[in-house]
């Protein structure tokens, strides 16, 4: 009898090991919601239907809605770049290890690491609160922050 041959599995590539937030079944959720709000408020049904009766809740459905796609995205973009830093960071402190091993003094490479550091973290903080404070929805902005922080598989 004749066997099929075993076919190898295709190796995943990087960028399809990064998990999408496209992928995320909340995301798509509250997204269809968002959408379907969209067009209950700017299209005009019929007077009587049920989309006539859901389109006067349909504002209020969409700043929800948009909060928690905009504290998603936020979460999962501060998960990525935490990951980014932490890399960055234990290449530079192994480099600069491996410079004061050698003899070279790292003190002015350390202290310019660390105001770098502080900077960026400083500037990335700044840019988080602005943009939260563009999201009209604080408490689904938050659960959306925590479930995009959360996402960890695609």
């Amino acid at each position: 009898m004749l066997r099929p041959e075993k076919q190898d599995r295709p190796v995943k590539d990087a960028a399809q090991r990064v998990p999408s937030p496209l992928t995320s079944k909340s995301f798509l959720l509250v997204g269809t919601a968002f959408l379907g709000a969209g067009w209950l408020w700017f299209s005009t049904p019929a007077t009587g239907s049920t989309a006539a009766w859901l389109s006067t809740y349909a504002p209020a459905t969409m700043t929800l809605a948009g909060s928690y796609l905009g504290g998603f995205l936020i979460g999962w973009g501060a998960r990525r770049a935490l990951r980014m830093t932490a890399i960055v960071a234990g290449v530079a402190i192994l480099l600069l290890g491996l410079l004061t091993k050698f003899g070279l003094d790292g003190s002015a490479i350390e202290s310019w690491l660390q105001a770098s550091v502080g900077w960026v973290g400083e500037h990335l903080d700044m840019a988080q609160r602005y943009i939260a404070s563009l999201l009209p929805s604080a408490t689904a902005a938050g659960t959306g922050s925590v479930m995009g922080y959360r996402r960890k598989r695609g």
